[in-house]
């Protein structure tokens, strides 16, 4: 903020200094062309005027500009007493030495061309006016003259500082009472120096010597005045900057406060806040604010050391205060920015997208909503990363997956983290394409798939991620940003549900789906807590003599008469985060089965329980399963785990699953070869059972190939040591097609699990069963 002068500002000063050369150029000409020279003693008025000089006169207590000097009782002298020339002479010489002291009202020129001018005045009127003789005539051409000379001078700074606009300057109007003391106090130096042209007329020059105690009195009377009110005036000056600049809202406001106290405290237009390199004489200070660097400068003049000190002092003070509150700023806009961005990736969060999608909706025509499209992103099996690679690898791969959406996709797309590994893309019509948003949705939502696709370094480690995509947009007849949002929701679930990484376009039906599901949750966890869920058993067969050697205990709903197939309820419960839940019921209602169980079982029958990997980490299940195994026995207690790859690190560090085993629980794989199935992931498992999904089995009779992957499949498993239960067995030749061409040894490793040998049934239904098929294997033996 350099200050450029104002035209105005600059024509007044030109004024101003032609003033004064003309001034000085006719009284050179006038005492050259008069030969008359005064008598050497007074030469002693020079430094009269310079010693005058250093104790101003100011007009007010705050803004210090205007300042008028005590000089003029000198000037009262010469005038009175010498030729006009010769009075000008030594009247020029003595404000012209004054600028080379330290004095309090520096050393710019402005001020010496403006005290000549105005001394010219006043010497112009008295040679004039007056006649040489005491008497009222001689007074009143003395006040007429110096009344001149201090319209003069307090006019000329007036106006400068009326064009130079300075701070408090559109106030000046408003202070005639402090201008009126000002003239009282300069009238009563004024009538100090007649009083001393009256000694020097009636009595002697020598009887002068009686004025200058007075003459001293007064000048230090004004030093500390002067210095009184610099130091009151500073410190005002300090208070308000600081209050102004505790007030300020914007880091504009701080500068322009800044600026203001600066210019206030330097007390010249010269002064103030600058983005140049300040001059070598200048005071000054460095303020840094973010990659912005300026200076609080005060434009340079020779003064006295202690006055140097406390200006530096002062504006040290200023700039302190400023950095703090430019450090506040700084502070709060970073506090802001957080609010507004996701910590993690930087990009917006859920609500400021929310606000971006409600107002892009509102700048349709005539108040129609806007046409526009939400993509919903969901990373598909993301928690697996965290788990096998750790939190640290997962926010890796999320930040990268960030930085390529908002890198590759086009500028007039929105993306946004709206928390885990969920993303949303907000994506308007094209701009001059004639595809509305929807079908323009769908061309950035297959980009999206490609970005995320690509395989992902971190950490030295290659993650392979894909993404779940659903779509809304307002020719869904979405009315709110939240419902598109939710529609796009919807759809995403859709995605999920129909085998993940994909896109689905949301349709009404959709909605309604999606409404049935979570009333069917609640109904789903009302009936957990009021232990409303069946409990039913499937036995497991063994192949060599089709023996029983387990059971699987599965749960079965039924709601208002109705029954909830499990295919609908179990993925309704893991996405409702109930499948806890329903194996803590499982697990407890087994063992309140237990006496009609031991009816149904031979002792050394397992009975089998499906687990969720979550439960693994929970101390409460480890009790559970001891008190199972307690309860059972001497049935063996099989724990059947799905989601093999959900099992985190942690866990396997911490040898749970051995702890599992060394209670008595026997570990399964349940339905290998689909899902998360991994053999990496299997051989790192103390895991003794391996379930084959019934899509091995389902058409093995019909189809060489799928017999042929079988085989391999229970080689392998043999080949590790692991006991195979083939599941969805429900016709005789598929029974046929598994055991042909095996030897007695290989069949005693395997299993069947199906409704050839008995679907799931109550406890009752499994005694009444049990006894049945007892009595047929009897009557075959007989």
């Amino acid at each position: 903020m350099t200050v450029v002068p104002r035209p105005a500002s600059r024509l007044l000063t030109v004024g101003i200094f032609v003033a004064a050369a003309v001034v000085t150029a006719c009284t050179i000409v006038a005492a050259l062309t008069d030969p008359g020279v005064p008598s050497p003693w007074w030469l002693l008025t020079v430094p009269a005027i310079m010693l005058a000089s250093s104790a101003p006169l100011y007009l007010d207590r705050y803004d210090d500009w205007l300042v008028v000097g005590t000089e003029s009782c000198v000037l009262v002298l010469l005038a009175l007493t010498l030729e006009w020339q010769d009075a000008l002479v030594l009247w020029i010489v003595g404000i012209a030495l004054a600028q080379c002291l330290p004095a309090a009202r520096g050393s710019r020129p402005f001020n010496a061309a403006r005290s000549i001018v105005a001394g010219a005045v006043a010497v112009a009127v008295l040679a004039v006016l007056d006649d040489g003789m005491f008497g009222l005539r001689e007074v009143v051409a003395v006040v007429i003259a110096f009344t001149l000379a201090f319209l003069v001078d307090i006019g000329a700074s007036v106006l400068r500082i009326r064009a130079a606009g300075p701070p408090g300057a559109g106030s000046l109007e408003s202070r005639a009472y402090e201008i009126l003391t000002l003239y009282a106090v300069y009238a009563g130096v004024t009538a100090m120096g007649y009083v001393a042209v009256l000694l020097y007329r009636t009595e002697s020059p020598t009887a002068l010597l009686a004025v200058v105690p007075a003459l001293a009195i007064v000048l230090i009377a004004a030093k500390g005045v002067t210095r009184e009110r610099e130091t009151a005036r500073r410190l005002n000056v300090l208070f308000e900057t600081a209050n102004a600049l505790h007030s300020a809202a914007t880091e504009k406001q701080v500068l322009a406060v800044l600026d203001a106290g600066t210019r206030q405290l330097g007390k010249s237009p010269g002064s103030g806040l600058r983005t140049d390199l300040p001059e070598a004489t200048d005071l000054r200070r460095l303020i840094i604010s973010g990659d912005d660097v300026y200076w609080l400068v005060i434009e340079g003049k020779r003064g006295p050391q202690a006055s140097t000190l406390r200006n530096v002092e002062a504006l040290e003070s200023i700039a302190q205060q400023a950095e703090e509150a430019l450090s506040r700023m700084r502070m709060n806009r970073d506090l802001v920015a957080n609010a507004q961005r996701d910590p993690l990736t930087k990009l917006r969060n859920r609500s400021v997208f929310l606000a971006t999608v409600a107002e892009v909706m509102a700048g349709g025509p005539q108040g129609d909503v806007a046409p526009c499209a939400i993509l919903f992103c969901d990373l598909d099996g993301f928690k697996k990363v965290n788990d096998q690679f750790g939190h640290a690898s997962g926010d890796g791969a999320l930040i990268a997956i960030a930085r390529r959406l908002a890198d590759e996709l086009p500028d007039d797309v929105h993306v946004a983290r709206l928390g885990g590994d969920e993303f949303a893309i907000l994506v308007g019509p094209p701009a001059g394409s004639p595809e509305g948003a929807a079908e323009y949705a769908e061309q950035i939502a297959e980009d999206v798939r490609t970005i995320v696709a690509r395989p992902i370094l971190v950490d030295s480690r290659t993650i392979d991620i894909t993404v779940s995509i659903g779509i809304a947009s307002t020719d869904d007849t979405s009315t709110s940003a939240d419902q598109l949002l939710r529609n796009a929701d919807i759809a995403m679930y859709v995605a999920k549900r129909e085998g993940r990484d994909r896109i689905v376009v949301y349709r009404d039906a959709m909605g309604i789906e999606r409404v049935r599901s979570l009333e069917l949750a609640d109904r789903l966890r009302r009936a957990i807590e009021e232990r409303r869920l069946r409990v039913v058993y499937q036995p497991i067969v063994a192949a060599y003599d089709e023996r029983i050697l387990a059971v699987e205990a599965l749960a079965r709903w039924t709601e208002d008469g109705e029954v909830v197939s499990p295919e609908e309820f179990i993925p309704l419960a893991e996405e409702a985060n109930l499948i806890e839940a329903i194996g803590r019921f499982v697990l407890e209602q087994v063992c309140d089965d237990r006496e009609q169980l031991d009816q149904a079982l031979e002792p050394d029958t397992a009975i089998a329980v499906n687990l969720s990997a979550r439960q693994l980490g929970s101390p409460q299940f480890l009790a559970s399963v001891q008190r199972a195994v307690d309860v059972l026995a001497p049935h063996p207690l099989t724990l059947e785990i799905t989601e093999t790859e959900s099992i985190s690190e942690d866990v396997i560090e911490s040898r749970v699953m051995e702890d599992l085993i060394a209670r008595g629980a026997v570990l399964a794989v349940d339905d290998f070869g689909v899902g998360f199935s991994s053999l990496e992931r299997l051989m790192r498992l103390p895991v003794q059972v391996l379930k084959l999904d019934r899509i091995f089995s389902r058409e093995i009779d019909t189809d060489e190939s799928r017999g042929a992957f079988l085989d391999s499949m229970l080689e392998m498993a043999s080949a590790v040591d692991l006991r195979v239960v083939v599941e969805g067995i429900e016709r005789l030749a598929q029974v046929e097609a598994v055991l042909a061409d095996r030897g007695a040894e290989s069949r005693r490793a395997i299993s069947f699990q199906g409704y050839y040998f008995g679907g799931p049934m109550s406890p009752a239904t499994l005694v009444r069963w049990a006894a049945q098929r007892a009595r047929t294997s009897s009557l075959r033996r007989s």
